[in-house]
């Protein structure tokens, strides 16, 4: 019952079935306002509202025939509120309402989910509902009964049936290759990949861009999907019905025609088909919209190619077939001019004629001719009949129509013959892809024959599902003799049957001269008495009104007569006929002498729908019903008008029509007792409900009890749910009654109290004592505890502290073994360093090291001696701290610390010794060098020039000089090494001891003592002189330079001269050299082993020199004091072939020097 404040759904123009609350009602009329956004809506009929339930409102249930209560705003609400959560499929009985998500990543939804729903058995349950569960529980039924099976999917454009289709098509194919033998599974497998590959021809030819979807299918689909006895994928076969020909030379605003001619434009070979740029062609420009986001580049004119070659297509035929397509491009470009009573083709357009009959190889006089004229057979005589322009437009359309259906045909033959195999024994699913159903401002001759197939689709669908509804109510025993579905049979045959819509046109169309008026004049005098299904507006002079079961449509009669005649004049068939294509030439059938009236569009597509009906009638159905949510084709928009109108097209809504006009409202018994017993209190069960149903006086045509359900009319649940109402308000009042009763009994409660107050005041007094002294109690109980505690806790800390102590005295030792260990073999490796020092160096060096040494043995058990008393300090230390107070403690610690700096100290002091002695021994050397040089000084040549004199004591005295030199420079090397590794293992350096004894080379004797070098000769043996590069030449070789009498390395080839390079001497200076200036040289290299360098003389050894050749000034170690760059003090010593620079002479060459 309606009143104020009610929770109600009503019906509004903008948003369809809304949820609010009732703000006024009159008895006739209500205002509403919506939950959701709080706005008002007045002037609300009683048929606009239906009372909603807190308790059901948000109810969520995968069969919406499930709800407690199915009404059109529950089922919207439902939809809606899954949607919203990104559930899209939903049940409702036998149909699966799929909801475009426009998301294809919904993670539930994706095909990893795919084995879920494989691994279950004949029926989906455990699953949510999907186009999968669909598949599967079709295909098992198929199995189990061995009975052909049909999906049929439906839907307006832009709402999801090709995807849903193909969904279908690829679980069926993974369920059908599931078992059965490998070759079994590869053949199943094989199928599927041919299906697939027939989908971009079939797209490309048959598809369109709409102003709701961008690939809307123009065309109904009937594909069998044919399975052998095993339930193997064998083979498939499609039907077609009804392709669109007015889209193949126009397109409505905002759409476009077929894909295929968009792609010809734009694919590789347009020029081959004499097109160009697309705004060039008006058929294509009709709609306003030339591109789209899908076929719409030379890409996807790639792709489609190459899928015609993969289902078989010739190369020659896949040509011939885009030039039936540019030819129609360019014919549709052809004008007419008036021409007196007749016609002619205008000047401007001769261009689009020649390139016309260029890609269709045909007659260009006889198609000129035909035209512009016809000829008509007049008591058997031919009479030529002049065509004005508008009649030679629509027999130039004609030709164009004819031509491209004819093409599609043969490409679903050639499909046909692709995947069209016998199945024997075997069974198949039919998978009906048809058209939505349509309503435009101007609806057409092919609107009226889309919405007759969905009515008749919807006749089945109610025939089938009133069924079901009444098969279940009967198996729960209600007696169903009473209830009648709602029949749209009076509606087909009003349309479909003798002496119909569709009859009138044909007979109209048989009578020469027919017109669209006379027909519109027949059929509203044939049907203005049915006034259930057929009406015509007031106004109107072109158009009627049919009823149909999703709304009702105006259909605008003007041109439908001519599409349904689509005749096509012999004429242009023998014209066709003859062309030199041989594709061409065979797509238009033969002239015929037919007798008695030409089969129509009509009359043809009332027979291919009547066999389609047998064929589903012959199957067992299922249905999936696409929705498009939102207009605008985003995720998660959720518009409600559309989608409720999309429901009621689809017939999902009708589903709620045929449960109402049975039982709509169905409740177990267990529930419905807990709900209404408050009208009749008494035991639970089918008693009980019997009982309410009897209280409320609901007789059996309004309410039955089932044998698991109650079975309710609307208004016996509206009835109840009153009843109820007032029976919770009289419990209310009782309620009320008793709380005006409690409240009188506390104020008499309150005035006793103020009597006996002293009395209280004493009571309270002795409760507080007694509370105190209780608390006294706890709280010395609660101290006593607490220093118990507290002696414990330092019994466990001295614990702690006793074990603390042993193990840091335990690390304190160890530490100092490991240390003493390191001193040890530190030491060791010193003194092995020092011994194999003294072996090499000269006698008069002997003791400066000798005494090195011993400062270090001295420094050594210095600090081993440190190390011991700071091992006795630590044990002395431990010992202390068990018996001192912390602030003897803290003085202790300032102690340590200063006896370690003090002990830092002295270390750093023996340091400072160490290098004073180091120093002092570096001065002597230098002193006595400086002595041998003012000795020198006097002698008449420089090193260089004695080693040139050919005197022989001359020259010998240089080259012990120069080897005195050498060895001088590695003394030096040495010494700053071992300084370093002295420094290290004192302290003075961060960072860890050495870990390898110092490696220190013999004396390095580049060219032996006494050798004499003359003009290039040592010894008066020639030097190896190269006529070219030997072949093992490498970059960084040493070689001796004759020109300087130095030795050097080759550090660059002179680019196409591959006998010149470029070699860089210690001093840093660089000179290009031919063979002709160097000779071979002895290094030394070093091999790694534990005794340091050994000498191994190679002609050409690869030698890593210390000095970098890239560098334009390198730091060499070769000068006196050699650089820590080179000689770091943890690297190995590797200086190479040591010379003394500084006496040589620096020359000059052809080349130049730097």
């Amino acid at each position: 019952m309606i009143e104020e404040g009610a929770l109600v759904f009503f019906d509004t123009p903008e948003d369809s079935w809304v949820l609010g609350t009732v703000t006024a009602w009159d008895g006739k009329l209500g205002k509403c306002s919506s939950k959701e956004g709080g706005k008002v809506y007045e002037k609300l009929k009683e048929e606009s509202i239906t009372i909603a339930r807190e308790d059901t409102i948000d109810e969520d249930k995968d069969d919406l025939m499930s709800l407690t209560i199915l009404h059109d705003a529950t089922i919207l609400r439902c939809l809606k509120i899954r949607y919203l959560r990104d559930v899209i499929y939903t049940n409702i009985g036998p149909i699966v309402v799929a909801l475009n998500p426009f998301n294809f990543k919904i993670p539930w939804y994706v095909d990893d989910n795919i084995p879920k729903y494989l691994a279950e058995g004949d029926r989906i349950e455990n699953n949510l509902p999907h186009s999968w569960a669909v598949a599967h529980n079709t295909y098992h039924e198929m199995m189990n009964d061995c009975r052909n099976q049909s999906i049929l999917v439906s839907g307006e454009s832009g709402a999801g049936k090709t995807e849903a289709s193909k969904i279908v098509m690829n679980y069926l194919a993974a369920l059908s290759t599931m078992n059965g033998s490998q070759q079994q599974k590869d053949a199943g497998h094989m199928v599927g990949r041919k299906i697939k590959m027939t989908t971009p021809p079939l797209e490309t030819w048959g598809n369109a861009k709409t102003a709701r979807n961008n690939n809307s299918s123009r065309f109904g689909k009937f594909m069998k999907v044919k399975f052998d006895q095993e339930g193997g994928l064998v083979g498939a076969f499609v039907i077609k019905y009804l392709l669109e020909k007015s889209r193949i030379v126009t397109a409505g605003p905002g759409e476009r025609c077929y894909h295929s001619f968009y792609l010809a434009i734009r694919g590789k070979d347009a020029s081959v088909y004499n097109l160009g740029n697309d705004s060039g062609y008006k058929s294509i420009n009709s709609g306003g919209e030339v591109n789209n986001a899908e076929f719409n580049t030379a890409e996807e004119y790639d792709a489609v190619v190459e899928a015609l070659a993969e289902i078989g297509t010739p190369a020659e035929e896949i040509k011939s077939m885009w030039a039936v397509v540019a030819g129609v491009l360019h014919l549709q470009n052809v004008v007419f001019e008036a021409d007196g009573e007749g016609s002619k083709i205008a000047t401007s357009t001769d261009k689009d004629i020649d390139n016309c009959v260029a890609v269709w190889k045909c007659d260009k006089s006889i198609l000129r001719s035909e035209l512009s004229r016809t000829v008509l057979n007049i008591g058997g005589k031919d009479v030529e009949k002049l065509l004005p322009p508008v009649q030679a437009v629509d027999c130039r359309d004609s030709l164009s129509k004819h031509l491209y259906d004819q093409e599609f045909s043969r490409l679903i033959d050639n499909c046909n013959k692709l995947l069209d195999k016998s199945v024997g024994d075997g069974n198949w699913i039919g998978l009906l892809d048809i058209f939505g159903f349509e309503d435009f401002e101007v609806n057409s001759f092919e609107q009226i024959c889309i919405n007759l197939a969905n009515e008749s689709l919807q006749h089945h669908y109610n025939c089938y599902i009133f069924q079901r509804d009444m098969d279940e109510c009967r198996a729960e025993g209600i007696d169903v003799t009473s209830v009648v579905f709602p029949d749209n049979t009076p509606c087909l045959q009003m349309v479909n049957a003798k002496g119909g819509i569709l009859a009138l046109l044909d007979e109209e169309c048989s009578l020469g001269s027919g017109t669209d008026e006379a027909f519109l004049s027949k059929v509203i005098d044939s049907c203005k008495a049915n006034t259930e299904f057929f009406a015509v507006k007031k106004l109107s002079r072109d158009s009627f009104i049919i009823k149909h079961y999703a709304k009702d449509v105006n259909y605008t009669v003007p041109g439908f007569l001519e599409k349904n005649r689509d005749t096509l004049k012999d004429a242009f068939k023998i014209m066709m006929r003859a062309s030199t294509d041989p594709y061409i030439a065979t797509l238009l059938p033969e002239p015929v002498d037919q007798k008695g009236p030409k089969v129509t569009v009509g009359g043809f597509y009332k027979q291919q729908l009547k066999d389609l009906m047998d064929l589903i009638n012959s199957t067992n159905p299922h249905w999936i019903r696409c929705v498009k949510p939102h207009p605008a084709k985003k995720p998660l928009h959720f518009d409600g008008v559309s989608t409720f109108q999309q429901l009621s097209s689809a017939g999902v809504l009708g589903t709620v029509r045929i449960r109402k006009a049975g039982f709509p409202v169905r409740i177990p018994h267990e529930e419905f007792y807990q709900k209404y017993r408050v009208i009749s209190p008494s035991e639970p069960g089918i008693a009980g409900c019997t009982k309410i149903l009897d209280e409320a006086g609901l007789k059996k045509e309004l309410a039955q009890l089932g044998k698991t359900l109650i079975f309710m009319k609307t208004e016996a649940y509206v009835k109840l749910e009153t009843i109820k109402k007032e029976r919770l308000l009289g419990s209310a009042q009782i309620v009320q009654a008793f709380a005006r009763a409690f409240g009188g009994l506390d104020a008499l409660r309150k005035v006793i109290l103020d009597a006996n107050k002293e009395v209280l005041d004493k009571l309270r007094e002795e409760f507080k004592a007694e509370l105190e002294e209780r608390r006294r109690k706890e709280a010395e109980e609660a101290a006593a505890n607490a220093a118990k505690y507290a002696a414990e806790q330092a019994a466990r800390e001295e614990a702690e502290r006793l074990e603390a102590e042993r193990i840091a005295k335990e690390q304190a030792e160890r530490e100092a073994a490991e240390f003493a260990e390191r001193m040890a073999r530190v030491s060791g490796e010193l003194v092995t360093e020092e011994e194999s020092t003294r072996e090499l160096i000269k006698s008069e060096e002997d003791a400066a090291f000798a005494s090195l040494c011993s400062q270090f043995e001295v420094a050594t058990q210095s600090i081993k001696d440190a190390a011991a008393r700071w091992e006795l300090e630590q044990q002395e230390l431990k010992a202390r701290q068990r018996i001192i107070s912390e602030e003897e403690e803290a003085a202790y610690d300032f102690s340590t610390m200063l006896s370690d700096m003090q002990h830092r100290a002295e270390l750093h002091a023996m340091r400072i010794d160490a290098e004073a002695a180091l120093k002092s021994n570096r001065e002597d050397r230098a002193r006595k060098e400086a002595e041998r040089r003012e000795r020198n000084r006097a002698k008449p040549r420089t090193l260089a020039e004695r080693l040139a004199v050919p005197d022989t004591e001359v020259n010998r005295e240089a080259n012990v000089e120069l080897v005195s030199m050498q060895e001088t420079d590695l003394r030096n090397a040495i010494e700053a090494r071992l300084l370093a590794e002295v420094q290290d293992a004192i302290g003075s350096q961060p960072g860890s001891l050495p870990g390898s004894p110092l490696k220190v080379p013999s004396v390095i004797k580049v060219i032996p003592v006494g050798t004499q070098i003359v003009n290039g000769k040592a010894n008066s043996q020639p030097l190896q002189v190269w006529d070219r590069p030997p072949s093992n030449t490498v970059i960084d070789s040493p070689v001796y330079v004759t020109s300087r009498h130095m030795i050097g390395v080759i550090v660059d080839l002179e680019p196409g001269k591959g006998t010149q390079f470029r070699v860089q001497f210690p001093d840093g200076t660089y000179l290009w050299c031919g063979p002709s200036d160097v000779g071979d040289v002895s290094v030394m290299t070093s091999t790694g082993s534990s005794n340091g360098l050994t000498r191994s003389p190679q002609a050409f050894p690869s030698v890593s020199l210390p000095f970098p050749s890239a560098s334009p000034a390198p730091v060499s170690p070769f000068h006196r004091n050699p650089s820590p760059a080179f000689l770091a003090p943890n690297s190995p010593v590797s200086p190479g072939p040591l010379m003394n620079t500084s006496h040589s002479s620096v020359g000059s060459s052809k080349w130049g020097s730097t």
